[in-house]
């Protein structure tokens, strides 16, 4: 049985002392679980001496698990209402109709079909004197549409260091995924990390985005092959 998350910031403290790795799952964005990753964050950083990156990672955090959240609960609502999300006509039909009736009401019920049916996101936390590792899995996939935006916006966030002027310049294509694509990789660049420790990671039954913070120059990426994980 899932604990409260009130009896599971109270133990934050000890579980970050225990371990180098902490995973936390849920099928819905709210204050709750705002503020037990908040909490993890900020306990993390700061007994790692990495207290200035509190901010940007809490920031980015949220951002990919609202992300990786709306997308499961999208795929739910195009479920329900009889469209196949892989075919292009339903995509289109299924988007029109998702954009109307959706709501922060609607956001709510379809947290507990997600529930229900075993639809989730699940957020990991892996770190060491080295460097910090952050995972926002989603239990289902990314179809291909989605994921060639996906790529084209993280591509084209590499010439900017500004938000707002990434927004004058895309402000007639752009929705509100690819404005947090721009955002996780201009907060990156600001805070002198590299960019291309941000990636999202598709496979057949789920998607993967990650966000690798380095706090020595001994920190070897898990990108580069060389380890599976953080020890």
């Amino acid at each position: 049985m899932a604990k409260p998350f009130q009896e599971l910031e109270s133990k934050i403290p000890e579980l970050v002392k225990a371990n180098s790795k902490i995973s936390v799952r849920s099928s819905r964005m709210n204050r709750q679980l705002e503020q037990y990753v908040l909490g993890l964050i900020t306990e993390i950083l700061t007994d790692r001496q990495n207290a200035r990156f509190i901010e940007m990672l809490y920031t980015i955090t949220k951002e990919l698990t609202i992300n990786g959240i709306k997308a499961n609960q999208k795929r739910v609502f195009f479920e329900d209402e009889g469209l196949d999300i892989t075919n292009p006509e339903d995509y289109e039909k299924g988007i029109k109709e998702y954009s109307k009736k959706f709501s922060e009401k609607m956001a709510e019920e379809y947290g507990r079909r997600c529930l229900a049916r075993g639809v989730y996101v699940q957020l990991k936390f892996h770190y060491c004197p080295d460097g910090m590792l952050v995972e926002v899995l989603n239990n289902t996939p990314v179809i291909k549409t989605e994921e060639t935006r996906m790529r084209e916006k993280m591509k084209k966030s590499m010439g900017y260091n500004d938000i707002a002027e990434f927004y004058m310049d895309n402000m007639d294509n752009t929705e509100g995924a690819g404005l947090g694509i721009a955002l996780i990789m201009i907060l990156m660049k600001n805070e002198g990390i590299d960019p291309n420790l941000f990636r999202i990671i598709t496979h057949a039954d789920r998607t993967i985005a990650r966000v690798e913070i380095p706090f020595s120059e001994n920190y070897v990426s898990i990108r580069s092959g060389e380890i599976a994980e953080l020890h």
